[in-house]
């Protein structure tokens, strides 16, 4: 079999976020892609273990089948339930460890919020990168202010693998981010929160479309 790309994530990724309960989660996540999501990266940062686990062993068992989906930070979680791949926060083990027990062309992405922490990703070998926040969005107030998308822009000219924008993204700023260079964008609250997921989603892909 032939490594997965990272082209194959598409250009809408979900990332799940904390509070939203399992069933409910997996439930809206997988009605999104009725709308054009086209990779989900299930992330539970603040659950124990066994929700975690939880979360994997139902999204995997009810995923439609093809779509690619990465598991945050737990490797064993991504091995376990057979995951697309596994990404990882900007401080990180060496890849060259993740990648002896990543196998099957299995995807190892990260998060960075410089262009310096980009390149040096790459370096150690990712197969693609997370650049954000973009714009003002609360669950990424702990990493400091927006990039902007001049800084954006920066980073992903400083590196040759696809970058995905995140944070505080929404149809008006999907053309925009999408005009800078970025492969594809990742949401949250966008999807997360809307009354009908679906739409919410059909409405990000054609706003990317536009751009």
């Amino acid at each position: 079999m032939n490594p997965l790309r990272p082209e194959a994530l598409g250009p809408l990724l979900y990332v799940t976020p904390e509070e939203v309960p399992i069933r409910d989660l997996v439930r809206r996540a997988i009605e999104s892609t009725r709308g054009g999501v086209s990779a989900v990266i299930l992330r539970r940062k603040t659950s124990t273990s066994w929700e975690f686990s939880e979360l994997v062993r139902h999204f995997r068992d009810n995923v439609p089948r093809g779509l690619p989906w990465l598991v945050n930070r737990r490797m064993d979680f991504a091995l376990e339930g057979g995951a697309t791949g596994l990404h990882l926060p900007e401080s990180h083990p060496p890849l060259s460890r993740i990648r002896q027990w990543v196998s099957g062309g299995g995807l190892v992405g990260v998060s960075v919020h410089s262009p310096a922490a980009a390149e040096e990703a790459v370096k150690e070998g990712a197969d693609y990168l997370i650049a954000g926040p973009v714009f003002e969005t609360p669950s990424k107030r702990p990493f400091g202010p927006p990039l902007g998308l001049s800084r954006l822009g920066e980073i992903i000219r400083s590196v040759s693998v696809p970058v995905f924008a995140i944070g505080g993204i929404g149809p008006d700023e999907a053309s925009m981010v999408r005009s800078a260079g970025a492969a594809g964008m990742v949401v949250m609250g966008a999807l997360s929160y809307a009354p009908d997921p679906v739409a919410a989603a059909f409405a990000l892909r054609k706003a990317w479309a536009r751009g």
